[in-house]
């Protein structure tokens, strides 16, 4: 493959440039259940290579549909890439999707093969499934033809920015997914803007554990490292990613925001069983990162500001930093920067607002987190216009978005909350002002803007695990809220079954003290009035989240319908007080 060839606006142009000059440096290392293998940027590039000419030999022509549906591993990743450098569309399934919803994305974007899991090959039916054990390894172990390898070659030299990449589907957190077009420049566009803002370099490890099928983890978790030129950890999947972390100890990280307000509560849980000069210790020097943060004025990248953590920064890097690393792993140790995504974060656990503009930043720790989704203050996507724009009406007050990673349409099931308009402008379902948002929230007790700020602060209580801010349709505001139980036992001596403390009213006083200071700085009309405990966090085995761990709240809802309706069932409208 002749990199020269190819656009560099493409995907395939970037990586096989990127081979080319980093060579038999490591690309990937992957854990095969008893060491950690390195796999090279040109050994990368030769499996790519052929599985791209074996997909042509099977058919596969420019522009077909081939889906990927596995959990994170090393196939995946070269499978993604054969497919796109054979010119055709890869078309991610989550492992985790229902057989009927997954045959159903497969229908909806016309898949003709797909690489799957082997305990998943039987519930898609495709033309031609590829099991990823079964299949998989003769495509890589015989010499590719000839023929098909300069077919292949002809094929990414011809493939053009515009041209189709990928067909992402959401997780389904509103109903069925739908599908979203992205081309070869939105993926390059948006790695590149990352590089603009995020110091990321070969010198670089990141440690890679979201879901491939993930946009997110995707695009800024492996693309723009592979652009750098980095080198990524495959991890062995959430249930071993605090062992990942302490084995891989990588420089940059990827990740959603519960991950990270799970940390946070950790590190939190061993500050106050700490003693009290510690602990006076710990407060202090986050609040010395933080007015050190404010007086930088956020000008300066993360990872350059935790780079210069050494001679000339002040003592909160010492002993406080000393205790995080205890905590979190040697991880942070290296870690320069932590990329957030894919959600709303609590701020309390990830970061502050400040003048208005969200930082993802936990200052005072050794590792900054910031804000990598598109579209959010201080994201890579910082060049974004909003105005009234090509398309709109007098009186829609949608925003309009131009941005290097704009999504390029709809599949089939074409999505409601955007559309593309003229000149690369998307017309998003957002509104552009204060009293535009306030006429089309949904009616009565929470609109969406409302709950996802309500949402935030009642999950900053130390004995809050989660909360789901029930109002949609509703005469006021309610809330399930799942405790902490392990500091409802340190605080008031609560132990026990949690389905038998629900209504433990040592439980639920500390949980009444949360709520009530949450409301003191909320309007009569948006306060949580009643609430009822959850004895569980919600999983994806339950259906409760998403592959990203979001929450799906028409799930929760109909699980606990029940515990709802009693919030509202025969009540009158109580004052500000929560019960």
């Amino acid at each position: 493959m002749d990199p020269e060839r190819l656009g560099d606006r493409t995907t395939v142009g970037i990586f096989f440039r990127a081979a080319a000059r980093h060579a038999d440096r490591t690309l990937v290392r992957h854990h095969d259940g008893e060491a950690w293998r390195p796999v090279s940027w040109n050994a990368f590039a030769e499996l790519a290579l052929r599985v791209a000419a074996r997909l042509v030999g099977e058919g596969v022509a420019a522009g077909d549909r081939v889906a990927i549906m596995a959990d994170n591993r090393l196939e995946w990743l070269y499978c993604d890439l054969a497919i796109q450098t054979c010119g055709a569309v890869a078309v991610p399934i989550y492992p985790s999707t229902p057989a009927a919803v997954a045959q159903a994305i497969a229908a909806d974007a016309g898949v003709r093969v797909a690489f799957v899991a082997d305990a998943l090959a039987d519930g898609l039916r495709v033309d031609r499934p590829v099991a990823m054990d079964a299949d998989l390894p003769a495509w890589v172990a015989a010499e590719p033809d000839p023929e098909l390898l300069a077919e292949v070659e002809a094929r990414a030299a011809a493939i053009a920015p515009d041209d189709l990449v990928t067909l992402v589907y959401t997780s389904g957190t509103t109903g069925l997914p739908k599908g979203v077009m992205l081309a070869h420049r939105n993926l390059v566009d948006m790695a590149r803007s990352c590089l603009e803002v995020f110091d990321i370099g070969p010198e670089d490890e990141s440690l890679s554990f979201l879901p491939y099928s993930h946009v997110f983890e995707r695009i800024n978790g492996v693309f723009a490292g592979m652009m750098a030129g980095a080198s990524t950890w495959i991890a062995r999947g959430v249930p071993r990613l605090a062992d990942d972390l302490g084995e891989c100890r990588p420089t940059i990280m990827v990740s959603v925001p519960r991950v990270y307000e799970k940390m946070h509560q950790r590190v939190m849980e061993v500050v106050r069983g700490s003693p009290a000069w510690r602990r006076a210790l710990f407060h202090w020097a986050i609040a010395q990162g933080r007015r050190r943060s404010q007086r930088a004025g956020g000008a300066a990248p993360p990872a350059r500001r935790a780079r210069g953590a050494g001679p000339g920064a002040p003592p909160a890097d010492r002993r406080p930093a000393a205790l995080l690393r205890e905590r979190r792993g040697a991880a942070v140790g290296r870690g320069r920067g932590l990329l957030l995504g894919a959600g709303h974060a609590d701020p309390e656990r990830v970061g502050h607002d400040r003048d208005g503009e969200r930082r993802h930043v936990q200052h005072g720790a050794a590792a900054p987190v910031r804000d990598g989704r598109a579209g959010a203050a201080g994201s890579p996507d910082q060049d974004r216009r909003r105005r009234r724009g090509p398309g709109a009406q007098p009186r829609q007050h949608a925003r309009l978005l131009r941005q290097p990673g704009g999504d390029g349409g709809g599949a089939r099931r074409r999505l409601g909350c955007a559309r593309a308009t003229s000149a690369s402008w998307t017309v998003t379902a957002s509104c552009a002002s204060r009293t535009a948002r306030r006429s089309c929230s949904r009616p009565r007790a929470a609109s969406s803007w409302r709950r996802r700020r309500l949402r935030r602060a009642s999950c900053s209580g130390p004995a809050i695990e989660r909360a789901v801010v029930i109002g949609d349709e509703r005469p006021y505001v309610t809330a399930l809220i799942v405790p902490d139980w392990k500091v409802l036992e340190a605080e008031a001596g609560v132990s026990g079954r949690p389905e038998e403390l629900l209504r433990d009213e040592r439980a639920r006083a500390v949980i009444q003290r949360s709520v009530d200071e949450l409301n003191a700085g909320l309007g009569s009309w948006e306060t949580i009035k009643y609430f009822e405990l959850i004895p569980h966090d919600f999983t994806e085995e339950s259906g409760e989240l998403t592959p990203t761990l979001k929450v799906k709240r028409r799930a929760v809802q109909q699980r606990y319908r029940d515990a709802i309706d009693t919030m509202y069932r025969d009540r009158v409208r109580p004052g500000s007080q929560a019960h």
